[in-house]
């Protein structure tokens, strides 16, 4: 197929795949010196200069590193090599390895001193359970500059956590896609540039790390003769005169991003406050539910949360747009009014409903999956699994998880867009793409990047008000138009 963004596997699943590649009777030496060859090469291509100092471990991680070692000094680096153990211990492709060094191998001790520009970090990979310990432990506290072979040593490639000291890198190289490390926090912030390398191990992936190549093919694109009623129309329930912001941030987000029209619907009390405020966006006075019936029926795509109001109100609205034809964004209160009867809020979405919590939020609906499953992307799809819809779990690393197990990854993304008011505007976005026809799954994950991008975009000092104002410039480029 063609590309499609990177595909997260974890250690377990690679190695896997090794193991079935090498049943089938691929050489394992040879995957072994494409891994090392691939690790040089990226190494050298963006670390051009300085003394290598190359620290192998004693397993296939080390192998790795003695083969980066031998095609470096082929490269005319300077490198230096020290093992974790005697060389005489190695064995298998390990051993053949570490004969492809010609030169000297010292013990890692000795490397705590010795001269050098920059670290190749091939001592432990992403299967590593115990934390670092000894020698290793003080080469990974020592600071400088690393670039790792897999994962950094002391990082648990599955559970996306430090196991104790690790090495914080500006660079590592990973083979046949990424692991749950490289784009989860905490580990990810100490990868640095995260590179995968094809080594001929084909993996089998659900989960893949977000990219325009994921929902390109299926971005609204309006034909010339398009008119606004073929762009859908997203309606926005707005919450009382007080807190009405959070609402208008999401219709101007959906108005922004494409969707035909945007109708704020408003408690009487708060029309006057919400009319003062917007311009292409509607306006439309809700009073009681046969009110709310009636708009529901025209709408293709509803958000109701930001600033809904934690009443019982709230949630027989939700109640009634779930039974409505239209696809339902749920976020906010419109979440923590079901805190105490998550089940009946499950057994009444649909698989293309969503919604989009934070982590608190979350944990109230979910509780402590969290804690039973072994890293975000796991919670995430055991909660859309129970949810029966697509669960946005947002943060420095947004996870969208769909009911079918497919799950996206956002790293795209910058740490300004923790502000009030972003998450009402993501909420826009993703209902904006959802009106004009996308799959609520890939609505979500091209609006999380919209969103990133944007606030990449705004930098220091964003408010969301900024955010809005910038999507029209992405939407050009990723169009192909000329900016």
């Amino acid at each position: 197929g063609r590309p499609m963004g990177r595909p997260i596997i974890t250690p377990q699943e690679m190695t896997a795949a090794e193991q079935a590649v090498f049943a089938a009777g691929t050489d394992s030496f040879e995957v072994m010196t494409r891994a090392g060859t691939a690790v040089a090469e990226f190494l050298h291509a963006r670390w051009p200069e300085g003394i290598v100092q190359v620290l192998c471990g004693p397993g296939g991680n080390g192998g790795d590193g003695f083969v980066a070692a031998a095609r470096l000094s082929k490269l005319w680096r300077k490198v230096d090599v020290f093992c974790l153990v005697d060389i005489a211990s190695l064995t298998g492709d390990a051993a053949k390895a570490a004969a492809l060094w010609e030169g000297e191998v010292h013990p890692l001790e000795a490397a705590v001193q010795a001269p050098h520009a920059i670290v190749l970090d091939a001592l432990f990979g992403g299967g590593l359970s115990r934390p670092l310990d000894g020698v290793a432990a003080v080469l990974a506290q020592r600071g400088g500059r690393v670039v790792s072979v897999d994962v950094p040593s002391g990082i648990d490639g599955l559970t996306a956590r430090p196991l104790g000291p690790c090495f914080r890198a500006e660079g590592t190289m990973t083979f046949a896609g990424l692991r749950p490390a490289h784009v989860l926090q905490p580990a990810a912030a100490y990868c640095g540039l995260v590179a995968a390398a094809d080594i001929g191990v084909p993996v089998q992936v659900s989960a893949f790390e977000n990219s325009p190549m994921l929902w390109a093919p299926v971005m609204p694109r309006p034909g010339q003769a398009a008119y606004k009623h073929q762009r859908g129309h997203l309606k926005v329930i707005s919450g009382p005169a007080s807190a009405t912001g959070a609402a208008r941030l999401a219709a101007t987000a959906g108005l922004r991003v494409g969707a035909g029209l945007v109708t704020v619907l408003s408690p009487p009390g708060a029309v006057a406050t919400n009319a003062s405020h917007l311009t292409a966006v509607m306006l439309q006075a809700i009073n009681g539910s046969d009110d709310l019936e009636s708009a529901v029926a025209t709408a293709q795509v509803i958000v109701i949360g930001p600033a809904a109001g934690i009443t019982p109100a709230t949630r027989a609205n939700v109640e009634l747009l779930l039974k409505s034809e239209a696809r339902v964004l749920l976020d906010a209160d419109a979440l923590t009014v079901f805190d105490s009867a998550p089940k009946s809020l499950f057994k009444r979405l649909r698989p293309d409903d969503i919604m989009t919590p934070h982590i608190g939020e979350f944990r109230r609906l979910f509780g402590d999956i969290g804690e039973s499953e072994v890293n975000k992307i796991e919670t995430a799809r055991r909660a859309a699994r129970e949810a029966g819809c697509v669960v946005l779990l947002k943060g420095a690393d947004t996870v969208i998880a769909a009911p079918d197990g497919r799950v996206i990854v956002n790293t795209h993304a910058t740490p300004w867009l923790a502000t009030a008011g972003s998450g009402d505007v993501l909420a826009g976005l993703i209902a904006g793409l959802m009106a004009q026809g996308m799959p609520t799954f890939e609505a979500a994950a091209m609006a999380t990047w919209l969103h990133g991008e944007a606030g990449r975009r705004v930098g220091a000092g964003l408010v969301s008000e900024d955010l809005e104002r910038q999507i029209p410039a992405i939407l050009g480029a990723l169009h192909g138009e000329k900016s």
